[in-house]
């Protein structure tokens, strides 16, 4: 006869939630874009936190002796490997600076905010799951 008590499945319940945990483990431990993920959110709005009201974050991207910066306005997490960012250059022109996770580099800077009479939006972040 099978037991159907509360107990029962509180214990099945308790299984499939470790089970759940130890998979995430294991994808994060298999997938370079989750490991940092967390780590790029937490600088960011730290960087964010600390800014004048009259600042917004501007990113600075190097590659191959050039350089281009660009007011963010969001961070896509494209896994298993790329880290796109959205955002508009300083002439208002639309940007998307597509990067592999082994080439990650990027500078946050606290610039005057383009237009001054709007209030500062945060940079938003995304997550292809």
């Amino acid at each position: 006869m099978y037991d159907l008590s509360k107990s029962h499945f509180d214990n099945q319940k308790r299984i499939m939630d470790n089970i759940q945990e130890q998979n995430q483990i294991a994808e994060r431990d298999r997938n370079p874009v989750i490991q940092i993920e967390d780590s790029i959110i937490r600088h960011v709005k730290d960087f964010e936190s600390n800014l004048k009201d009259e600042q917004e974050v501007m990113i600075l991207a190097a590659s191959f002796g050039s350089s281009v910066t660009f007011y963010v306005s969001a961070i896509e997490f494209n896994r298993p490997n790329l880290i796109i960012f959205h955002g508009t250059t300083e002439t208002g022109g639309s940007t998307r600076l597509i990067q592999h996770c082994n080439q990650l580099n990027f500078l946050l800077q606290a610039v005057p905010k383009h237009d001054p009479d709007e209030a500062r939006t945060p940079i938003g972040f995304t997550h292809d799951r």
